[in-house]
């Protein structure tokens, strides 16, 4: 099982998460484990991306704000690291920069370059 490191951002703070990657039939499966205690408890049972039709797939539980934005977030930051778009559903939450319009489809505009957590 291959792993790999990756930094986020979440509510003005920097975290890091190990992401284990195990191949399946159907594609690979990213099991997400955040190197913090409360991140990891809200993220608890929601913990997987998985790969499909060569891109992302993050699914979320929109009752769960605070998971799902954290999840978005690192769902995100995994779409970059492997150069892949990642979606929730049909709605790409994550389309590769330099795509046209690509700002115009991220569902969290203070995620996008240059914003600011409000």
């Amino acid at each position: 099982m291959k792993k790999i490191d990756i930094e986020f951002d979440f509510r003005g703070r920097h975290y890091d998460a190990i992401i284990r990657i195990r191949q399946k039939p159907g594609g690979r499966e990213f099991f997400i484990t955040i190197l913090d205690w409360e991140l990891e408890r809200l993220l608890y049972g929601n913990q997987v991306i998985k790969e499909a039709d060569g891109s992302l797939q993050a699914n979320v539980l929109l009752e769960n704000k605070d998971q799902t934005e954290l999840k978005l977030t690192i769902a995100g930051q995994l779409s970059k690291h492997m150069k892949m778009r990642c979606f929730t559903g049909d709605v790409c939450v994550s389309p590769l920069p330099g795509e046209e319009g690509w700002e115009e489809w991220h569902p969290i505009p203070r995620h996008l370059p240059g914003a600011r957590y409000k």
